[in-house]
């Protein structure tokens, strides 16, 4: 004769392990999705008109950059910044100082240009 398999209790202890284990789960789920939807924002927000406007805005900044600092690359600009941040500049100030730069300096120069040049 066969014997019958006895039931077995959950302890306190293994129903909340399994409850961590599904909340754990739903969070990761959670994450992934809202992964999704920000990468759906990024891919909305980046329309034509706002790569122009980013194309451009690089652009200023290299002009800027080159009048400024000619002999300098990124390497010496990372350092720059690395060094305003260990600071502790206010941001707001160096956004209204930046700006004012770019006006003077990141302008495009007028008149044409050749093509070999």
């Amino acid at each position: 004769m066969e014997e019958k398999k006895k039931r077995h209790r959950r302890t306190a202890e293994e129903r909340l392990a399994d409850l961590e284990r599904q909340r754990a789960e739903l969070l990761e789920r959670q994450k992934a999705m809202l992964a999704k939807i920000d990468e759906q924002k990024a891919k909305i927000t980046k329309s034509p008109t706002s790569r122009k406007t980013d194309l451009e805005n690089q652009k200023r900044f290299e002009r800027a950059a080159k009048k400024l600092a000619p002999d300098w690359d990124h390497r010496h600009f990372i350092v720059l910044i690395q060094e305003a941040v260990e600071r502790g500049m206010d941001a707001d100030a160096v956004t209204e100082r930046g700006q004012a730069l770019l006006e003077e300096h990141g302008k495009p120069r007028r008149g044409r240009r050749l093509k070999s040049a």
